[in-house]
């Protein structure tokens, strides 16, 4: 029997620091050739701090973070044949993991998803990365509001293995787009400052 595949290593304790908690590890076969099996493994986590923080301020908890983060690796069941790496079949995975991404953020309750181009950079490891980003938003019907999103899906390969990092984060600061009256830090934050998290975080997946 085949072992399941185990998903990247994660940037633990700066994901930590920032307020992220693990939610969710989640290993599927997320489609099938002729003779073989795309599987992935994946590590789940949203923003818990910036919850707490909405909360505290408008005095309604919410199930619905507008921050979140994920880390999968791609597995081959049975392995590529000798003389094939995750390389040659990149083009395909990728697109793959373009709709795949797409799906889940629908299945979060995001809307008005479109993509906002591709550009190539360097990933965990130092590996070069094609990036995706997607604007969109989400309804967060407890605070009656809708927030508008930037997400994101960075995927790489190497000789040996496919990553892929996703994430989403608000394009305002969430004081702004929510019409809330506070100086809390959390809440203030800028679009740039999620953006520079997310990608250090990126680059610290391995």
């Amino acid at each position: 029997m085949a072992t399941d595949p185990s998903p990247p290593s994660m940037p633990r304790e700066m994901l930590e620091s920032g307020g992220w908690v693990a939610t969710e590890t989640t290993v599927q076969t997320v489609f099938s050739l002729p003779t073989i099996e795309v599987r992935t493994a994946t590590a789940q986590y949203e923003d818990e701090a910036t919850r707490d923080a909405l909360a505290e301020v408008t005095g309604h908890s919410t199930e619905i973070s507008p921050r979140f983060f994920a880390g999968t690796r791609l597995t081959f069941q049975p392995p590529l044949p000798p003389g094939v790496s995750p390389t040659m079949v990149a083009p395909m995975l990728r697109t793959e993991s373009q709709s795949t991404f797409t799906e889940r953020l629908r299945e979060r309750g995001v809307v008005d998803i479109s993509r906002d181009g591709s550009q190539r950079m360097r990933g965990g490891g130092g590996n070069r990365a094609t990036v995706t980003r997607y604007d969109a938003a989400i309804e967060m019907a407890d605070l009656n509001h809708t927030v508008p999103l930037a997400c994101w899906v960075a995927f790489w390969t190497t000789r040996t293995a496919t990553t892929i990092v996703t994430g989403g984060h608000p394009q305002t600061s969430l004081a702004k787009s929510l019409s809330l009256e506070t100086t809390d830090n959390t809440l203030t934050r800028s679009s740039e400052s999620y953006r520079d998290e997310f990608f250090r975080l990126l680059r610290a997946v391995n």
